[in-house]
């Protein structure tokens, strides 16, 4: 029975996101039809159309794949740094204090600040786009973890010790136990994040990617290809949320920002 009325609210919600997307497409077709230029708001017919021309003519999937694989590798270096800074910050109150500084700074320094920096190093290329993401994330992922090492009991810490137990056993079975849903709440505002930023980085110094097919769309005043493109990215965009959602939602865990 509990497994039938999981299934029916499973039904429902699946049913509301159909019509809220339905709702969707039918605000932007009569929003079209009242603006009446295609040069400023095209209708989701020809947006989806165009958007089906791009795939067939090959022009999507490879901005797509660029663009994924840039926003995963800033974020992989994100985690991986994170985490590392957040287990020393949340075992040392001496490093805590001395990094706590430069982590608030990193968070509050403006994406377009960093951009100048990047564009003065490197000049446009990959390397900034994964550099954005990378100090977009950085942050998030360094607090959560942070937080996750500062409420382990330290009671139960000195009893594994008493016990004589081994560091890698008290790592994995106390700090990693107590970080770990941390690093997924992490990695769930990390992907709602990602995209957007990587697209961001790549219309102002990208080479290649979504973000610069967007750029030289807008720059031949296409806002018909303009939108197709913006629609596939945020197609995907919520495809990743929802498939992180869907494994969340599986693990109940809660969310720390």
């Amino acid at each position: 029975m509990r497994c039938l009325r999981y299934q029916m609210k499973n039904s429902s919600r699946f049913e509301f996101s159909v019509l809220g997307v339905l709702l969707l497409f039918v605000v932007w077709f009569v929003v079209s039809k009242l603006v009446s230029s295609d040069l400023v708001f095209p209708g989701p017919e020809k947006v989806l159309l165009h958007s089906y021309r791009l795939l067939v003519e090959g022009k999507l999937l490879e901005p797509v794949g660029l663009t994924f694989l840039r926003a995963f590798f800033g974020m992989g270096l994100a985690l991986l740094v994170g985490t590392i800074l957040g287990f020393l910050m949340g075992l040392s109150e001496r490093i805590y204090l001395l990094l706590q500084p430069l982590n608030m700074a990193i968070r509050s320094v403006p994406i377009v600040s960093w951009l100048s920096t990047v564009i003065l190093a490197w000049g446009i290329g990959w390397r900034g786009v994964v550099f954005i993401v990378f100090v977009s994330l950085l942050p998030i992922v360094t607090f959560n973890v942070c937080e996750g090492v500062r409420v382990v009991d330290k009671k139960l810490v000195e009893m594994a010790k008493v016990y004589s137990l081994p560091k890698w056993k008290i790592f994995r079975a106390i700090y990693m136990g107590s970080v770990w849903p941390f690093l997924l709440s992490s990695l769930k505002l990390s992907i709602g994040s990602m995209w957007k930023v990587a697209i961001v980085a790549e219309y102002l110094i990208g080479e290649t990617g979504l973000g610069v097919q967007i750029m030289q769309a807008k720059f031949y005043v296409n806002t018909t290809e303009v939108f197709s493109y913006t629609v596939v990215a945020v197609a995907f965009g919520l495809i990743l949320e929802a498939l992180f959602s869907f494994l969340w939602e599986r693990g109940s865990f809660e969310v720390h920002s």
